[in-house]
């Protein structure tokens, strides 16, 4: 039994006589006395313009990431949780943002060839438009070394790779796709609380903002909306999450219309900062452009690469089987 001694006499250190003693009230209880509220004021709004965008909401409307948090990605398979994060990750780097993608279902040149596709608006992309990628992302895509052979990945390792990036490149987002592919097992509620407060801890301490895929937990019932609750694993990961997101595309034959293009849906369950808003942000899936669009007739696709990159972005040959 850990024990200590006050007074001559030996308490458990959970003791709240013990924990009375040792609470330091004014470094730990903020006063409000040493308040500056001209400085705070200013100190707020530099903190709430200081977000960045997604491709569902450009402008920052409606939704919005800043330094130090993290938000869930879910839905289910098929969904587009992942076609919408490279397109988020093409569209921060298009912003002169550094970007972390840490994916553990495909390989580094998996991963570069499907933010190409995105970001040439192709899924047949010509070897110009690949370097232009290649020279554009150089210094600012950092790309997770996965291998199948691996197994699951260890989660500190990556925890402590967004600190590093963020310290010593710049890296301000981190992708991590999945949490059914890390070493958190999903029936260890313990250890999932403890993930969740160390991401947590990993986004404040590096400045970074965490973007998380977690699936939800089983399909709603009766048709019902997907709420926080449903995320799979912990509770922790919906009460501490800056936002929680749902990604929703349409699987029955008569909503896709013509070319491929599929009405798509981005609900948002929770934000914490910025609007605050708990709203649906509808779109379009454009099968052969590889991007979320806002109208549904967009043609050519968004651009996040140099116009030059554009001029002979699609190979002669295509890359598959047709």
């Amino acid at each position: 039994m850990n024990r200590t001694k006050i007074g001559g006499i030996f308490v458990r250190t959970d003791d709240p006589a013990y924990l009375e003693h040792q609470l330091d009230a004014p470094a730990q209880v903020f006063n409000l006395e040493t308040l500056n509220v001209s400085e705070l004021r200013i100190a707020y709004r530099d903190k709430q313009r200081n977000f960045s965008t997604c491709p569902v909401d450009p402008d920052g409307r409606v939704l919005r990431f800043f330094p130090g948090g993290f938000t869930i990605w879910s839905g289910y398979p098929g969904a587009g949780k992942t076609t919408l994060l490279r397109q988020l990750a093409c569209h921060l780097l298009h912003k002169d943002q550094s970007v972390f993608v840490c994916s553990l279902e495909e390989t580094p040149m998996d991963v570069f060839m499907r933010h190409a596709c995105v970001a040439l608006g192709t899924d047949n992309p010509s070897d110009d438009g690949l370097q232009w990628c290649a020279d554009v992302w150089s210094d600012r895509f950092k790309l997770w070394n996965y291998r199948p052979a691996s197994g699951d990945a260890g989660h500190q390792k990556i925890f402590a790779a967004i600190r590093v990036l963020a310290r010593d490149y710049g890296v301000r987002h981190a992708i991590i796709d999945s949490l059914m592919c890390l070493d958190v097992p999903s029936s260890d509620w313990e250890a999932q609380r403890l993930f969740t407060q160390a991401m947590a801890a990993t986004a404040e301490v590096s400045g970074c903002h965490i973007h998380l895929v977690a699936h939800p937990r089983k399909p709603a019932q009766g048709g019902a909306e997907a709420d926080i609750g449903d995320v799979a694993g912990s509770a922790d990961l919906g009460r501490k999450a800056d936002n929680v997101l749902f990604v929703k595309r349409a699987t029955n034959e008569s909503a896709i219309v013509a070319d491929g293009r599929t009405p798509m849906l981005v609900s948002i369950r929770k934000q914490r900062y910025g609007t605050g808003d708990i709203k649906d942000v509808a779109g379009w899936f454009n099968r052969q452009l590889r991007q979320f669009t806002l109208n549904q007739f967009q043609d050519p696709p968004t651009r996040y690469l140099p116009e030059m990159a554009y001029e002979r972005r699609i190979a002669a040959e295509p890359l598959e089987l047709t």
